[in-house]
């Protein structure tokens, strides 16, 4: 069995809507880059998973991946409707056609699609883990962006994944 890397919703518009910017963005893109890299190297499988609705548009620029991530044409690609990445997708069959067992998950949003992939990956059986700091997300009225990540990585820790260092 082996393991993948699944980046999530790394978007222009999901990373960058309306003049916002996700927190940590350039520390999140450093990270995942990293994580390509490395799973590069182990010849492993990476995906990257791009949300599709009426503002993110496939081939808009909204749509876009980040330009400063590490992408290959060779990456594979899933797009989703749905928060779960699994949800009405082949996700779950390409992991199956290779073997996967392992997951290895960041992106965007915490709150919102990366914490419905980890919950139903959990769910699906397989092993989870996050690199501290993979996953990022927005101020609201109710939290900052650090304590929305924190919050979310206490209630994945042990119940859902594994943080790695």
């Amino acid at each position: 069995m082996t393991k993948a890397l699944i980046i999530i919703d790394m978007q222009n518009g999901v990373v960058n809507p309306a003049g916002k910017v996700i927190y940590n963005q350039t520390g999140l893109v450093h990270l995942i880059n990293e994580r390509i890299a490395a799973y590069r190297q182990a010849q492993l499988p990476i995906i990257f998973v791009q949300h599709v609705d009426e503002d993110l548009v496939p081939d808009s620029s909204a749509w876009q991946l980040v330009p400063s991530l590490s992408v290959l044409p060779t990456d594979l690609r899933i797009q989703k409707e749905h928060p779960n990445a699994f949800y009405r997708t082949n996700l779950q069959a390409i992991l199956t056609q290779r073997r996967v067992d392992q997951l290895e998950i960041c992106g965007a949003q915490t709150e919102y699609c990366v914490d419905a992939t980890i919950k139903m990956a959990h769910g699906l059986g397989y092993q989870v883990v996050m690199k501290h700091g993979a996953a990022s997300t927005f101020d609201n009225s109710f939290m900052t962006a650090q304590e929305k990540n924190a919050f979310f990585a206490r209630i994945w820790q042990d119940r859902f994944l594994k943080l790695i260092d």
